[in-house]
């Protein structure tokens, strides 16, 4: 089945440098009630960073941990396809829904390159196979009809996480049967006014309640309401957590909550700086604020 729901991609607690399994398990209590799974060791996780032992150990952890209903989506990018291959097949026999594959990212892409690299992915494998279309990272720009041509060549390639802001990819991705996932929190609600299936982003794990609602709200073909609950519950957060630096900010806010026991990120990225935390601090306050209101307004009409 395509891969599709509320799966936002996390990112990855560390201390000392390692996989801090108990800041793990509060996240898991503060965002799981509110998402249909997540999305592992993607960008957000900082999975270029790690090593595939590294990788592995994660997600044979997180998956350990995560209540078999939910989906779990596992990243698995990588420069070596041999790498790729390993961290595929190791996630898969732990017990992940699904994998996410971005095209290579060193050497200059061509389409029947990347479709080799995919084949090879797709031929080792028995669950979906996730296309990431994210030309920022990987400096290479899909087109939707490569992508259209390449699930009909390969047998697990039925959904794409889009990052890139070329929204006439989801019509024709949807005309060809795929599945569509938002992948970039700055114009997250132009991807649901367009109709994505699901949202593959940093938001709903951030705010959970508001962003499920929000989520109802659009496959109930309410769009001014949704827009509304974002506006007042999400966005102000969205405004100051940045371009490039989201992982940092995130992780900032994350540890200034409680949830995380540390900020930490791993080189080559830096730390948010004081004076950001404060301004992410006051947004996630605000934030919370409303959808505290909004539920006390929906308890009080029940």
């Amino acid at each position: 089945m395509p891969v599709e729901g509320v799966l936002p991609v996390i990112p990855t607690p560390f201390r000392d440098g390692k996989f801090d399994q108990e800041s793990f398990e509060r996240f898991l209590e503060h965002m799981l009630d509110g998402v249909d799974g997540f999305t592992l060791l993607g960008s957000t996780g900082e999975a270029p960073s790690l090593t595939t032992a590294e990788r592995q150990q994660i997600a044979a952890a997180v998956l350990e941990l995560t209540p078999r209903e939910k989906t779990v989506v596992v990243g698995i990018t990588h420069t070596s396809l041999g790498e790729a291959l390993e961290l595929a097949r190791h996630a898969e026999a732990n017990g992940a829904a699904a994998l996410l594959c971005a095209s290579p990212f060193y050497f200059a892409n061509t389409a029947e390159g990347i479709l080799a690299f995919l084949t090879r992915i797709d031929a080792a494998i028995g669950i979906e196979l996730v296309l990431y279309d994210n030309p920022a990272a990987t400096k290479t720009v899909l087109g939707a009809d490569d992508v259209v041509r390449w699930s009909r060549e390969l047998e697990h390639l039925r959904s794409v996480k889009l990052t890139d802001h070329d929204l006439r990819k989801i019509e024709a991705w949807h005309e060809a049967g795929l599945s569509v996932l938002a992948g970039d929190d700055p114009i997250l609600f132009r991807y649901l006014a367009a109709g994505v299936d699901g949202a593959m982003v940093i938001a709903p794990c951030v705010f959970p309640d508001a962003f499920r609602e929000t989520w109802a709200r659009v496959r109930n073909g309410d769009l001014a309401g949704a827009q509304a609950v974002f506006s007042a519950e999400i966005a102000p957060f969205l405004h100051v957590f940045g371009i490039g630096d989201e992982i940092a900010t995130t992780k900032a806010l994350l540890a200034d909550i409680g949830v995380f026991a540390s900020a930490e990120v791993l080189p080559p990225l830096l730390p948010a700086s004081d004076d950001r935390r404060v301004l992410l601090r006051n947004a996630y306050d605000l934030g919370r604020e409303k959808t505290d209101a909004r539920r006390a307004r929906e308890g009080a009409r029940v």
